[in-house]
């Protein structure tokens, strides 16, 4: 109880202005010269890491910034190239569809493209989506009429009266594009140069003019040696040419014509018209089937990477001075890092260079959207039907009723594939 009574009565104890000098030379050394911490934070994010080299692959340069978490990020490719054989992460919106026009066939995907291409265009629909009338859901005694023969005719869901600040209420928005085969473009799969990819090169400048800073004025070349070599490291770790041969894992000579969507719930859906001997072939990319295993050179490289990132993370821990530069290195590196692994890109940059045909074809119901996709596109919009209605698609309309069972008997009809087999 006495240094408490002492520490109340404002009498110290014996000793605890020694105490209070040394924790706080200790937090003033460490505050002045965080090395420590360095070595600690070069383990961190990896999984940034991997997404920000995912985004910027595909030419023979990859600007990937120098930052924390590449030391981890070596250790887990390393192990990659030795068992699944994969560099490219999974990609991160959850249920990308990949339907065939006339296959039929719906894809779940895990294509990094495929995802981002989806993810990004769902975010600019969503954008233009925010100005719209409120959605009134179909009432019973709003949403269905009677047609002059007596029988119930399907009709929109009632909205409300459309306003100059505000667009009608849209349930489903299909966009139709194509690949474009002008010459202008770098090629399929080769993306075009943005602000994103421009960012790799300036984050480095700015990195390496930090690192002078202690060189010029305290003549202190060790951190301008580890962001160096921890700028080259990255670079070379993001151009191994394993990353643009996962990354377009399928023939580039043409497909056919996909609808890429979340399905069911989604509002969104890409309709990629094919075309022969233009574009990559998105139904094979889909479910990654070509994937290249990784070669011995990625190996013999991953396993040298790994080894040189482990020697410059004993550098960064050997560090006792002008610790704040290194970090500053660090933090701008990973703000880069953060920025290219998260950042919205054109389609172009994600190498699809994609032309669009016509506007957008919506409507305030999905099977109003559908048939206007199948008169103008055929085949497309029936073989959305079970994607958009999983539980089963009724009509009440007459005429409805004929064009769609027209629609389905087109499908049924032999094709490219072969006769249709029912295995019901």
């Amino acid at each position: 109880m006495a240094p408490i009574v002492n520490l109340i009565f404002g009498r110290a104890p014996e000793g605890a202005e020694e105490a209070f000098a040394r924790v706080s030379e200790y937090l003033l050394e460490q505050w002045q010269n965080p090395s420590d911490i360095l070595s600690v934070l070069m383990l961190l994010g990896p999984d940034i890491v991997q997404r920000s080299v995912a985004q910027l692959a595909g030419r023979v340069v990859t600007p990937c910034a120098f930052s924390f978490g590449w030391v981890a990020y070596s250790a887990s490719a390393l192990v990659s190239s030795f068992g699944d054989g994969r560099l490219m992460p999974d990609a991160d919106i959850d249920e990308t569809l990949v339907i065939g026009a006339k296959s039929g066939h719906c894809r779940s995907t895990k294509s990094w493209i495929l995802g981002r291409l989806l993810r990004d265009f769902n975010d600019a629909v969503d954008q233009e989506m925010s100005k719209e009338v409120a959605h009134v859901p179909p009432q019973s005694s709003d949403a269905i009429s009677t047609t002059g023969k007596g029988s119930p005719a399907q009709e929109s869901p009632t909205i409300p009266a459309r306003s100059a600040e505000h667009r009608p209420w849209e349930a489903l928005r299909v966009t139709v594009f194509e690949f474009d085969d002008s010459s202008a473009i770098p090629g399929h799969g080769t993306p075009t140069l943005d602000w994103v990819w421009l960012l790799g090169p300036v984050t480095i400048l700015i990195q390496i003019g930090i690192a002078l800073i202690p060189f010029i004025l305290h003549d202190c070349w060790d951190i301008l040696l580890i962001s160096v070599a921890g700028n080259f490291l990255a670079v070379l770790s993001g151009s191994l040419p394993q990353w643009s041969k996962e990354k377009w894992a399928c023939p580039k000579n043409g497909g056919s014509t996909v609808t890429i969507t979340q399905g069911n719930g989604s509002r969104t859906a890409m309709v990629i018209v094919g075309k022969k001997g233009v574009g990559p072939d998105l139904e094979v990319l889909a479910r990654g089937t070509r994937t290249h295993a990784a070669s011995r050179l990625t190996r013999v490289a991953t396993c040298t990477l790994a080894l040189l990132w482990v020697l410059l993370l004993v550098t960064v821990a050997g560090m006792k001075r002008n610790s704040w530069y290194l970090m500053g290195v660090g933090i701008i590196g990973s703000a880069h890092n953060i920025i290219a692994a998260g950042a919205k890109r054109s389609p172009a940059a994600l190498g699809l260079h994609l032309k669009q045909l016509g506007e957008p074809i919506s409507d305030s119901s999905v099977a109003a959207v559908l048939k206007k996709v199948e008169e103008q596109y055929e085949f497309v919009g029936s073989s959305l039907l079970d994607v958009f209605y999983p539980g089963g698609f009724r009509v009440k309309n007459d005429a409805e009723i004929e064009f769609w069972e027209e629609a389905i008997q087109k499908r049924k009809r032999p094709n490219e594939y072969g006769i249709l087999i029912n295995l019901g």
